[in-house]
C-alpha cells in the first residue's frame, strides 16, 4: 500500500517539472493535478475522470499506471458503488437540479392542460345554452307602431308661364350665328351684338326689334310664344320684328 498523491508528487519533483508544464503537456488542468497529488478526488468531475486522469498523469511521469489505478480502486473505488452514474458527490447537486427542473416542467404542463380544458368546457356550455326569450326576463317585446298611411294628394301641375306679347326669343338651333340686335328699329340702341352658340337662346322684351343675322338658316325665332316661319336664306339678312310678325329688310 502506498500513497497515490505522494508518489505522483515525488515523481514530478524528480523530473523537475512544474504543474504548469504538466498541464501544457497533458492538457489536464492544474487544479485537477493538485487534487490528484493531494488525493482530494471529490474535486474531480467523477470517478471515470479520476481514473482517466490518473492513468494519463502516471504514464506521463513514467510510473506504472496499472498499479496506481489498482491502489485507487482498492482504497477509494467502493465509494463509487453508491454514486449514481459513477459520479462523485460533486455531481449530486447537479443531478438534483435536473430532476427538480423536470418536475417543474411537468407540473407546469399539467396546469396549462387544466386551464385549456376549463376554457373549452365553458365555451361548450355557452354554446349549448338556449337563447333567453324577452318574456322570461320580464321584458315586453316592442310591437311596431302603426304607421300612418300617407295620403296621396295630387299636387297641381305647374302651369307654364305664358310669354308676353313683346317677348322675342332667338335660338341657334343648327349652328352658331352672329347677331346684332337694336331696339326700336335700324337706328335704335344696340341691345346685343355677338355670337349665339348652337343650342343657346337669347331673349329680349321690345315692341319693335331690328335684328341682323349672319346665318339666318340656323336660327329659330318666337314672338310672344308663337313660332315664326324659318328664314331660308343662307347669307346675312336684316329682319324687323313688330306686332308678332317678321319683316325681311333685305
Amino acid at each position: 500500500m502506498f500513497e497515490i498523491g505522494t508518489t505522483l508528487r515525488e515523481a514530478r519533483v524528480r523530473r523537475k517539472l512544474t504543474l504548469q508544464q504538466v498541464e501544457e503537456d497533458t492538457k489536464i488542468r492544474v487544479k485537477y493535478l493538485q487534487a490528484m497529488e493531494n488525493e482530494d478526488f471529490d474535486v474531480m468531475p467523477g470517478a471515470t475522470y479520476v481514473k482517466g486522469f490518473l492513468r494519463t498523469y502516471a504514464t506521463y511521469l513514467g510510473l506504472d499506471a496499472r498499479i496506481v489505478l489498482d491502489e485507487y480502486t482498492s482504497r477509494l473505488g467502493p465509494r463509487d458503488v453508491h454514486e449514481p452514474f459513477g459520479g462523485s458527490s460533486a455531481l449530486r447537486p447537479r443531478v438534483h437540479r435536473r430532476r427538480n427542473t423536470l418536475l417543474f416542467v411537468a407540473v407546469l404542463c399539467l396546469l396549462i392542460l387544466a386551464v385549456l380544458y376549463a376554457l373549452g368546457l365553458g365555451r361548450e356550455q355557452a354554446q349549448e345554452a338556449p337563447p333567453t326569450r324577452p318574456e322570461a326576463l320580464g321584458i315586453e317585446s316592442a310591437s311596431p307602431s302603426p304607421t300612418k298611411s300617407a295620403k296621396a294628394t295630387a299636387s297641381p301641375s305647374p302651369t307654364a308661364t305664358k310669354a308676353s306679347a313683346d317677348e322675342v326669343r332667338i335660338t341657334a338651333r343648327d349652328g352658331d350665328c352672329w347677331v346684332r340686335v337694336r331696339r326700336g328699329g335700324a337706328d335704335g340702341e344696340i341691345a346685343f351684338e355677338g355670337v349665339i352658340p348652337k343650342g343657346t337662346t337669347r331673349v329680349w322684351e321690345a315692341k319693335v326689334l331690328w335684328v341682323r343675322l349672319g346665318s339666318p338658316s340656323v336660327i329659330g325665332i318666337r314672338v310672344g310664344g308663337e313660332k315664326l316661319p324659318p328664314i331660308e336664306q343662307s347669307g346675312p339678312v336684316d329682319v324687323l320684328i313688330q306686332g308678332g310678325e317678321l319683316d325681311l329688310q333685305r
